[in-house]
């Protein structure tokens, strides 16, 4: 059995030292969507806006054949949301959250067309780590609670942590998740175009919907504690983090090529060469 696993690992190893490489910087613009566990919680208490944001990365392709190559990136994603209390109209209740994400999809691409127009779809699992956050509440309806001297409601911009040890009862900066889902696990499918460039790059423009299938956090009695009485009670203000994100994303990467299989001949070329000279 060793032999077997040392035979196939030697195999891989060989396989990707002959083929063609492509790397390079992509961004992209999404459009996200929040989808809650409890479907009430839009529907009949708060309205939660659909998000647009972006994202910037690196790109790498490797190539066995023409058609048939694996493609993976590395991404820092920004994901917002605004949340505004139906019952007033967003009067009473304002929250607006700003999530950062690292991401890395890594998808099988099939590729169709000739040089120098291609398209291709691709699909595969998506892993997200999810790195921090930070928002603004503008919270009217609990203006007994935080009020400045002239009696009107305090707007408060807050950091994420993901745990509330030594927490301080008089911090109104920091909210606190106590169960979050910090990897998350989605699945992305899509497909694009890519030109063959005479300079010897590619541009690649590429569409994508993954459906992400991580909540954010578990719901609990101190999941998001965003607003802190002076007892240290954690009970005056918190959100419901029981969703997820479905994201459709339009990227565009720049492309640099790599061929070890032309890199290797050109050398077996050169000893050649210089034998002969010899």
């Amino acid at each position: 059995m060793k032999s077997i696993l040392t035979f196939v690992a030697l195999t891989v190893l060989i396989n990707f030292s002959f083929g063609q490489y492509w790397f390079g910087p992509k961004v992209g613009v999404s459009y996200i969507d929040h989808v809650y566990q409890d479907k009430t919680y839009e529907r009949d208490s708060f309205n939660v806006d659909s998000d647009v944001n972006m994202q910037f990365g690196f790109a790498l392709s490797y190539s066995a054949t023409d058609r048939y190559s694996v493609y993976g990136e590395i991404l820092y994603e920004r994901i917002g949301k605004t949340l505004r209390d139906k019952g007033t109209n967003g009067e009473s209740v304002y929250s607006n959250m700003t999530n950062h994400f690292i991401s890395v999809p890594v998808m099988l691409r099939i590729t169709l067309g000739k040089v120098p127009f291609h398209y291709f779809v691709n699909g595969g699992p998506r892993l997200s780590y999810w790195v921090g956050g930070k928002g603004t509440h503008d919270l009217a309806a609990f203006e007994e609670f935080l009020i400045d001297d002239d009696g009107n409601p305090i707007v408060v911009d807050y950091k994420l942590r993901f745990n509330s040890d030594n927490a301080s009862p008089d911090d109104f900066s920091t909210a606190y998740v106590s169960q979050p889902n910090r990897l998350q696990f989605g699945l992305a499918l899509g497909g694009g175009v890519y030109f063959d460039l005479a300079s010897g790059g590619r541009l690649m423009i590429d569409f994508r919907y993954t459906w992400v299938h991580s909540n954010m956090a578990t719901n609990t009695g101190n999941d998001i504690n965003l607003i802190r009485g002076s007892s240290g009670d954690l009970d005056f203000y918190r959100e419901n983090l029981e969703y997820y994100n479905n994201i459709a994303t339009v990227g565009v990467a720049y492309l640099f090529g790599y061929n070890s299989d032309l890199k290797r001949k050109g050398k077996s070329t050169s000893s050649e060469s210089n034998k002969k000279k010899k």
